[in-house]
């Protein structure tokens, strides 16, 4: 079952850039699950709430992953939980539509400096 996320009062900066997933040959994994077969990339991203904060490792099916730098603000689109069990042991795979960097405000012209 996937769990989708509600993002709401969440600051998402990213910890690393996005990477390719690989499968245990080295191959890069393909989107079977959305049936889109693009390559799976992941990025590690913090996400800050007003009760701390989590690190999580979200995957997006794209061939073209926006370049993000460590601390860049992000915002996510379609974040969804799936659980799964792995030796007895139940774990959560985190998987979103996009992640995309927040667009910086644009600053205000500098002041022209008045000549003596």
């Amino acid at each position: 079952m996937d769990l989708m996320i509600d993002t709401t009062g969440v600051d998402f900066q990213v910890s690393s850039p996005f990477a390719p997933r690989l499968d245990k040959d080295g191959n890069v994994r393909r989107d079977k699950q959305g049936g889109t077969n693009l390559p799976l990339q992941a990025v590690q991203l913090v996400a800050w709430t007003k009760a701390g904060s989590e690190t999580l490792l979200v995957t997006v099916a794209t061939d073209n992953p926006p370049e993000l730098t460590q601390r860049q603000s992000v915002t996510i689109e379609g974040l969804q939980a799936m659980p799964w069990v792995s030796d007895g042991k139940p774990k959560v795979a985190f998987r979103a539509r996009s992640v995309v960097p927040v667009s910086a405000p644009k600053s205000a012209p500098a002041a022209k400096q008045q000549q003596a």
